[in-house]
């Protein structure tokens, strides 16, 4: 019975898989300059040095208020994104995206305090609006439970995004500014924390579903200064999704692109690094049926990092079956470190 529903559930995921995507766009550059990119982030020249790196000092901010949401208030913090491509090849590119450059965390506050608990999520792919994410994230409840909560917006997406939908995060036809971008997001989030941080709020724990469980999984791979994380249906990989096969260009791709491609996405996997950060306070929610944020490829970041705290859940991506064990885990998450009583 389960593995039929396994199959149900991941129906919805293996036609999205197959879905078209209508808002690709050709690269203009010649095979020789894209492989020339490309080679730029083969993970054997970063052996001795770190691709993703993380800011030490607080940014600069605006903060402004939004409006009034149950008995607090809504604010936006506003800060200028810092971090520069690792790639020199990629600067024009990379900043050519302005409205990227700058960064933002959505706030619900009760009031001006800073003494409770906060929550920071970090949105699914697509799914960075505010009020997309106050559904997936059931922030209304977590409100009502005396809880701040937060919003990081990952890069390109709602403000930061050119023209939704066309997505440059995660791009097959420009894989140098998608590795680029997770640089950046990486950096970005730290940059969230920080400023979250020297406000006051002194405890903050993350939630991250599907493309924002794969950020936290990145994260964890530096000592992040947060009491906990949860990841739901976490991506570890996006090499379906990422395959130059999907891609247009002006040139054929072959086993070449094929194999540099891969390359450059095991530098941005979780699956390929080791935590920095107290794997202990990880929790993890799985869904046995997935075909988007693949099971088997979770399972096994999963036994590699050593996870201890993960449970599985019947169904698919999207559609699942037993949300009642999903929300066990993550409110049971939140009593354990002292969120909620």
């Amino acid at each position: 019975m389960t593995r039929a529903l396994n199959f149900v559930g991941g129906i919805p995921d293996l036609i999205l898989r197959n879905t078209p995507d209508f808002t690709r766009r050709q690269n203009p550059a010649s095979y020789d300059e894209y492989l020339s990119a490309l080679g730029f982030y083969s993970p054997e020249k970063w052996r001795k040095k770190k691709f993703f790196y993380i800011p030490c000092a607080v940014p600069d901010f605006e903060a402004r208020r939004i409006g009034p949401f149950s008995e607090g208030y809504v604010e936006l913090l506003r800060y200028p994104s810092r971090y520069k491509p690792q790639n020199p090849v990629m600067e024009e590119e990379f900043f050519r995206h302005k409205t990227n450059q700058t960064g933002y965390v959505q706030l619900w506050r009760h009031d001006e305090k800073v003494n409770r608990p906060l929550i920071l999520c970090v949105h699914g792919f697509l799914m960075g609006f505010p009020k997309q994410a106050m559904r997936m994230f059931k922030i209304a409840t977590l409100f009502e439970l005396g809880l701040d909560i937060g919003l990081y917006i990952q890069p390109h997406h709602w403000k930061r995004s050119d023209k939704y939908p066309v997505q440059y995060l995660l791009s097959p036809e420009n894989l140098p500014l998608t590795v680029e971008s997770f640089g950046q997001n990486i950096h970005d989030l730290h940059s969230s924390v920080v400023l979250l941080r020297s406000l006051g709020y002194n405890r903050i724990g993350a939630i991250g579903a599907s493309l924002g469980g794969y950020t936290l999984a990145l994260y964890a791979t530096f000592e992040a200064p947060l009491d906990f994380i949860f990841m739901a249906v976490p991506a570890i990989s996006f090499s379906h999704y990422l395959s130059p096969w999907r891609a247009k260009f002006g040139f054929r791709v072959d086993s070449r692109v094929e194999a540099e491609s891969a390359k450059a996405l095991e530098l941005i996997s979780p699956l390929h690094y080791r935590p920095g950060y107290d794997v202990g306070k990880i929790g993890v929610v799985i869904h046995s049926g997935d075909k988007l944020a693949e099971a088997q490829i979770a399972r096994k970041w999963i036994e590699k990092w050593e996870v201890k705290n993960h449970v599985e859940v019947t169904g698919g991506h999207w559609l699942y079956f037993d949300s009642k064990a999903r929300g066990k885990a993550w409110y049971g998450w939140l009593k354990k470190f002292g969120y909620i009583s």
